[in-house]
């Protein structure tokens, strides 16, 4: 990763920051709360920090002071916050996570425990590995709608972001409320992408809170 961060925190009027960050990025703070992610669907509201086994999405809110965190290279880094409720959330969506909803299952959470209006969410998607690089054979891309078929290679080529994007909008989040970064990990240096470098990539860490 050629660059140490890329700072989100301004599509949140700096309310609350967000980032990604060199993996090497040394996070001097005993409020981490970590997910061990296994390529689920899983969202868990936490109060404190901690290891989190077999989630892919965190939930708090600032009164618990915790800082979210995730790993990412190549895979969606979803950064959600309500500025009404002040409740936030960090997720980790692949392709496995986007077939299964996570995002819904993150935002329906924010409607649960926090009370939040979808008018009032913000959605952040990060550097990933976008449609012009996403080679997926049939096995996976019948899952999706946002495809493309190369019928050269035989592949089809998979907007992550676009299903995001209508999953966060079927829940009532606003058109104008979702952000997307235009940087594709594998076609960056300074993104870590593991379909690119393969074993020898690294991770990308996000940060909110």
């Amino acid at each position: 990763m050629g660059i140490d961060r890329f700072n989100f925190s301004h599509f949140f009027d700096n309310k609350i920051q967000a980032s990604i960050n060199k993996e090497s990025y040394k996070i001097k703070s005993k409020k981490l709360a970590i997910p061990i992610q296994k390529h689920t669907s899983n969202v868990k509201f936490v109060t404190k920090p901690g290891l989190y086994d077999n989630v892919d999405g965190l939930i708090t809110s600032k009164q618990y002071n915790v800082i979210l965190t995730i790993k990412v290279a190549d895979c969606v880094p979803i950064y959600i916050y309500d500025p009404n409720t002040c409740y936030y959330a960090l997720i980790h969506s692949g392709w496995k996570g986007t077939k299964d909803h996570i995002i819904k299952n993150a935002i329906e959470l924010l409607f649960s425990i926090a009370g939040s209006d979808p008018k009032d969410i913000i959605v952040v998607i990060g550097p990933h590995i976008r449609n012009c690089c996403y080679e997926i054979d049939w096995d996976v891309a019948q899952y999706f709608s946002f495809i493309n078929k190369d019928s050269i290679k035989n592949k089809w080529l998979l907007s992550l972001e676009k299903e995001i994007i209508y999953d966060a909008k079927d829940l009532g989040v606003l058109n104008c409320n979702i952000h997307t970064s235009d940087i594709c990990t594998y076609e960056s240096l300074d993104c870590e992408s593991f379909r690119r470098d393969g074993k020898k990539s690294k991770r990308m860490i996000g940060i909110i809170g």
